[in-house]
């Protein structure tokens, strides 16, 4: 009785932080100037803007730490954050309280919320709890990593347009993003993946023939074959 009686006063507490913070502006929707930000970096063929705006609803729950990895790949100055947020630990348990986010410039950006939120106003809010956090040059301290981060960074939009250096990635993924967005008839993801399609100069039928092109190349290497 005592514990359900702490738990809704933190959930009401929360839910009137949470509207005064959007009520002042210290909590706000990501913008088109942030989503732009995002749309020059790739992950799996797309551009991280479209990871985040439209693809959220069709992935499975948490998802949060891929999402923030995402966005904290498209900015130098970010700091990859991970926590136990109250609320989550209230609603799902300890065993699901984790949750990813990142921080720059005294701002926390969620990647479930969608929302840029005042630092210590996010912390007052949901209470995380066993934070970790993780700057650009902790993240790449592993070859591995360093590896992975370089690959990212150095990736642009050329790679996916003929002939580019990883343009067979496309032949996976445009299919797929092209019925996801169909299905979820939002128009504004399908006319922006429609740009980002004609910007690539994607055409299914070339992209394919590329693909048969680098696996032969590849069998003949294999074979000691020109």
């Amino acid at each position: 009785m005592i514990d359900n009686i702490k738990n809704s006063l933190y959930f009401s507490k929360m839910k009137l932080l949470f509207n005064k913070g959007v009520a002042n502006k210290r909590i706000i929707p990501f913008d088109d100037e942030f989503y732009e930000k995002l749309n020059h970096t790739y992950i799996s063929g797309l551009p991280v803007s479209i990871h985040i705006k439209y693809l959220k609803p069709i992935v499975v729950p948490g998802r949060c730490y891929d999402r923030s990895l995402y966005m904290f790949f498209c900015f130098d100055d970010a700091i990859l954050v991970r926590g136990d947020n109250k609320d989550l630990e209230l609603r799902y348990g300890k065993d699901e309280a984790g949750h990813g986010w990142i921080e720059m410039d005294n701002y926390v950006y969620d990647p479930s919320l969608m929302m840029r939120f005042d630092k210590d106003l996010y912390y007052e809010i949901y209470n995380p709890t066993n934070v970790s956090k993780c700057t650009k040059e902790e993240y790449c301290s592993t070859s591995e990593c360093q590896e992975v981060y370089n690959d990212i960074k150095n990736t642009t939009i050329d790679d996916f347009k003929p002939y580019g250096k990883k343009r067979i990635e496309l032949s996976l993924t445009i299919p797929l993003i092209m019925g996801i967005a169909q299905n979820t008839g939002n128009q504004e993801f399908i006319d922006e993946l429609n740009d980002y399609i004609s910007l690539i100069q994607y055409d299914e039928e070339e992209v394919n023939n590329e693909l048969n092109e680098a696996m032969q190349k590849t069998m003949k290497s294999l074979h000691g074959l020109k």
